[in-house]
């Protein structure tokens, strides 16, 4: 049965997907085959690669996207992930930017520049990013996070971040 599931199926395993994920990515590679400028399709099958850790694939899929749609301020954020976790920091802090300047707000990318800063010992820049991460209204699941970031940063430094402005 098994390997008649992988007979039939039209595209190659990705690595460490699960099967909910390759079956899914199996349906969202069908929809580019149909379409290759489908900016939803590339960036539902380059976030199951973002999940499954394939951040090269990622990017292929990302940028496609990003060519037909450069206001995606998501896979703008998700691409520089991809570009750290591949060790492209400055790629990474180049596309966090780029977020930025579609939403000066976006606490993802905000996080994320704080860790660029924080990894090249910028500890003053990644207080800051972080800071303004926090300030940024993040969802909540990043609230803890930017804390604990935060204060492994004054930890290092011996400085603490201003105060954060009192909730209306």
């Amino acid at each position: 049965m098994a390997i008649k599931a992988n007979y039939e199926r039209a595209t190659a395993p990705i690595e460490g997907s699960s099967e909910a994920q390759q079956a899914a990515a199996d349906s969202v590679l069908r929809a580019i085959e149909r379409d290759s400028t489908d900016v939803t399709a590339h960036v539902r099958l380059a976030n199951i690669l973002f999940d499954t850790g394939n951040w090269s694939d990622a990017i292929v899929h990302y940028r496609a996207a990003l060519r037909r749609d450069s206001s995606q301020v998501t896979a703008i954020v998700d691409l520089g992930v991809c570009y750290f976790n591949l060790g492209e920091s400055d790629q990474a802090e180049r596309h966090f930017e780029l977020a930025l300047a579609h939403d000066p707000h976006q606490p993802i990318a905000l996080f994320n520049l704080g860790i660029v800063h924080e990894h090249r010992k910028d500890y003053r820049g990644a207080l800051g990013y972080f800071h303004r991460a926090l300030q940024s209204g993040p969802p909540d699941n990043m609230q803890q996070p930017l804390v604990e970031a935060i204060t492994r940063i004054q930890r290092k430094t011996g400085t603490q971040a201003p105060p954060l402005p009192e909730a209306r």
